[in-house]
């Protein structure tokens, strides 16, 4: 029955759209509007999910404290003194990073050079030793894995764990245009050829990889700096320097880890607020606010309850229907509503007409510009239009028949009645939020056409 000790929690998935936020500020302005959303039930649910984050900080301040005192030194202040040696250690650890990526740039274009028929001095790994070049591997996407023959007779493709250094030819040989990496006799022949070319090459173990043996590179000048700091600072002559550092540690770390969880409770907090700010931000620069008085533009897209609700005021404050025939008007008005629910399988949309292909373009090509808009504000509420409906939209205003129209958009008859009261219902507020008399009676008509049959019922 219903009755069952399972619980089903209730989430929220409320956030701010462009016609609530017009019409919020136009009832009670911006600041009393972000401060009912603060109040809201999406936030309560946010602002509960960091009380046991916030417990953790308490619990932190308290230790920081007990570190703080068993970190205190008599020569002096022994945290300044802690947080240079952690200042030497994060500069010496950037500088190793900096090596390291600078090493593997380098190990990166030297395999980027390789060819068929390299000769080479693998320097690390299982496979280390000599071999020759079957496949470069330069189609990778994030680096070369070269394939190659070794003198023991291994086909092998490498990654880039076995260049810990760069790699040059020794020499070249030819590789038979025959040559199978799958066939024994010809791998034993190939690294016969190869052991017998490198003959006498001073390659195997006075080149080989060693851990350790980086080249030498710059060090940065704040390290000499800072050690001198560390050595001239009072607590360097404590004689329980060692003991005081490590308590000193530990409350570097918690306090890099609380400042984390600080960072991460903000960033909660006032959520639902902050996005209806960054939605007005969007709103303002479009022109549909002005402060807290909603502009003309914005009084239109109050009557607009659109999933994009903003692409439909833009393209009416731009006249992108004008012109348009009543069933013209519902086919691409349909990519407002429609959504292909496999949009990897889904075939091309087809169009009536030149005239609607080229309205979706344009309607497609606004909707770019509001997303980029969108993305400089860090908000996201608008999809590209999907025209998948737009021919069926477009016949059943002229009149066809149920079994066509399903026909033609292969979807279940519930489907298809469902897509169409969402087009109807768009339809329907574009007659009324637009003010071109024109625009109005071909909404009206193309409501007239799409209501009848089982659409009705």
């Amino acid at each position: 029955g219903l009755a069952s000790t399972r619980t089903y929690p209730l989430n929220s998935s409320f956030r701010p759209s462009y016609n609530m936020a017009v019409n919020m500020v136009d009832q009670v302005g911006r600041e009393k509007a972000r401060e009912l959303l603060e109040q809201s039930f999406a936030q309560f649910q946010a602002d509960r999910a960091v009380v046991g984050m916030a417990r953790q900080i308490h619990k932190a301040d308290d230790a920081l404290e007990g570190y703080r005192e068993s970190a205190s030194c008599h020569l002096g202040d022994f945290m300044e003194y802690a947080a240079l040696r952690r200042e030497l250690s994060d500069v010496e650890a950037s500088g190793s990073r900096k090596r390291r990526a600078a090493d593997r740039a380098e190990v990166v274009e030297s395999l980027v050079g390789l060819k068929v028929g390299d000769v080479i001095n693998v320097p690390a790994g299982r496979w280390a030793g000599l071999a020759v070049v079957l496949d470069p591997g330069t189609a990778e996407a994030e680096a070369p894995r070269p394939m190659v023959l070794t003198a023991n007779r291994h086909a092998r493709r490498l990654a880039l764990v076995d260049f810990p250094t760069p790699v040059e030819p020794l020499l070249r040989m030819r590789v038979p245009k025959t040559f199978s990496s799958r066939n024994p006799q010809a791998r034993r022949d190939l690294a016969s050829a190869l052991r017998d070319r490198a003959e006498g090459i001073a390659w195997r173990r006075d080149t080989a990889y060693r851990p350790g043996n980086g080249g030498s590179v710059d060090a940065d000048p704040r390290i000499a700096e800072i050690r001198a700091k560390i050595k001239a600072h009072p607590c360097h002559q404590c004689p329980d320097r060692e003991s005081h550092a490590r308590w000193a540690e530990r409350y570097l770390k918690l306090e890099r880890d609380t400042q984390t969880q600080r960072s991460r409770i903000e960033q909660r907090t006032n959520t639902v607020a902050r996005q209806l700010d960054r939605v007005n931000e969007v709103l303002d620069e479009l022109g549909y606010l002005d402060g807290d008085t909603v502009t003309p533009d914005g009084r239109r897209l109050q009557r607009i309850y659109s999933e994009l609700d903003l692409l439909v005021s833009e393209c009416l404050r731009r006249g992108v229907w004008k012109g348009l025939a009543p069933a013209d008007l519902a086919a691409v008005l349909s990519g407002m509503t429609f959504e292909t629910r496999n949009a990897d399988d889904a075939p091309a949309p087809r169009f009536p007409n030149r005239r609607t292909l080229e309205v979706s373009e344009t309607m497609s090509t606004l909707c770019a510009d509001l997303q980029l808009l969108e993305r400089e504000h860090r908000v996201k509420f608008l999809r590209k239009p999907d025209f998948g409906f737009a021919q069926a939209a477009h016949d059943w205003v002229l009149g066809s028949s149920l079994d066509d129209a399903l026909h033609l958009t292969e979807l279940a008859a519930g489907d298809f009645v469902r897509s169409m009261k969402q087009l109807i219902d768009l339809v329907a507020q574009v007659a009324q939020a637009t003010d071109d008399d024109a625009l109005r009676s071909t909404a009206r008509k193309a409501l007239d056409g799409l209501r009848r049959g089982v659409i009705e019922y």
